[in-house]
């Protein structure tokens, strides 16, 4: 009999792509094949986000073109933008079937049943999963812990990802073993709010214990979940990345406060020098949102004197995009989008400044690197390149063999741009 196929396809966050290769696991245990999205398949899995006006358009677009693609398919449709507008989904298609967020252990059961009614069973929710590979990927995401409360006033997450929780250390250990006995090297540990892990030191210090693995990373924290003790085990735990992703939203006071952010610049200044004092080398990253409602002329460029100021290795950049029920969206002095482009093109310049400024200080040093891929087009005199990433996540790239891919290898940096650091391999 012809196995059934299913092709997956992730919009958003980490969290997201950690649950989306769960369910493929599980797919493919049940004998199911999963293939690419752009292929014709039986049936099509879209994990959604609804951060944004534009990843709710994206979703409705992938939708749409795996409809096209296969007019018999059934779409099945999941994630944030499918916990906060079932209905709106359902009709774009009689071929679309919606499971919010809780349902999401159920997809891979009714896909192996055909049946799409949910029903409550022993095999559907009783057995704890765990995934053992990230396909296409040498970094291995790992979820921790789920949900948020923060309700700052522009996001939607706090509505449709509401019940807060972390996963017990135990079960987070165990399958980090599996995924290091797969082959994984570097893990990165996610979550909806990290910060609200409840044991993350602990955690950190037992992966730092592990055999086998060599990186951990941590994914995107609040700036008020930075303490001393986190600070302490990213310096002295040898297998930590010298990372963080620290959102910073606005650098004007004033915008901070109707965001409901809970921190002022001067908080956030503390904390970046704290750590910074401590890992010279860190690499600190940040999100920032231009346009904010009442985000004046004078305060987007105290927003870009801040950054500026606290030179970034990295930074995305969002246009202020109102999310229907949160505060924000209800709130005057909205910023006329041809402004909040100008706006964007101006932090996105003074983004790659400090990008390049961050990576030329590793000019004639040396970098560990886990080179993950080969670069595709890039060859000098016969050889071809691979590109990874270093602890303090510079992207680099440098000619490798095959041998190389998957391994900690030691990269001189000779040459650098805003996108990425070039180098030799030094054996």
């Amino acid at each position: 009999m012809r196995r059934k196929s299913v092709a997956t396809y992730t919009l958003g966050c980490k969290v997201n792509q950690y649950e989306t290769a769960l369910i493929e696991e599980e797919l493919t245990e049940r004998g199911l094949r999963i293939v690419p999205f752009s292929q014709d398949a039986d049936y099509y899995l879209i994990n959604t986000c609804t951060v944004t006006l534009r990843t709710d358009q994206k979703c409705r677009e992938y939708i749409r073109s795996a409809l096209k693609r296969n007019r018999k398919a059934k779409v099945v449709v999941t994630g944030c933008y499918a916990q906060r507008s079932p209905q709106e989904l359902k009709k774009i298609s009689p071929q679309c079937q919606v499971f919010d967020n809780s349902q999401k252990r159920h997809i891979a059961g009714c896909l192996a049943k055909e049946v799409f009614a949910i029903r409550e069973t022993e095999e559907s929710h009783g057995k704890l999963r765990f995934i053992s590979r990230f396909p296409q990927h040498t970094r291995a995401f790992v979820k921790i812990q789920d949900g948020c409360k923060s309700f700052c006033s522009y996001c939607i997450i706090p509505y449709v990802r509401k019940e807060v929780s972390s996963r017990p250390l135990s079960e987070v250990l165990s399958e980090v073993n599996i995924l290091v006995d797969s082959g994984y090297k570097e893990i990165v540990l996610c979550g909806i709010n990290l910060g609200n892990y409840q044991k993350l030191v602990p955690l950190l210090e037992k992966l730092n214990s592990l055999t086998g693995l060599e990186r951990i990373r941590i994914s995107s924290i609040e700036p008020l979940h930075i303490n001393q003790g986190l600070i302490a085990a990213m310096k002295s735990f040898s297998k930590m990345c010298h990372h963080l992703h620290i959102p910073l939203q606005s650098g004007d006071d004033h915008v901070l406060k109707i965001m409901n952010r809970k921190y002022t610049t001067g908080d956030y200044q503390k904390i970046i020098e704290m750590v910074r004092k401590s890992i010279p080398d860190v690499g600190i990253s940040t999100d920032l949102i231009v346009g904010f409602p009442g985000e004046t002329e004078r305060r987007f460029y105290n927003t870009y004197d801040f950054v500026n100021k606290m030179g970034f290795s990295k930074m995305h950049i969002f246009r202020f995009s109102p999310r229907p029920g949160t505060v924000a969206s209800r709130l005057p002095g909205r910023v006329s989008p041809s402004e909040m482009r100008r706006r964007s093109r101006t932090l996105d310049n003074l983004e790659k400044e400090l990008r390049e400024k961050f990576y030329r200080q590793y000019l004639n040093k040396e970098l560990v690197v886990l080179f993950e891929r080969k670069v595709q087009g890039k060859r000098e005199n016969g050889r071809v390149f691979h590109s990874g990433f270093s602890s303090n996540y510079i992207r680099v790239l440098a000619p490798a063999s095959e041998d190389e891919l998957n391994r900690l290898v030691s990269v001189r940096i000779d040459d650098v741009n805003y996108r990425f650091a070039i180098g030799e391999i030094l054996h």
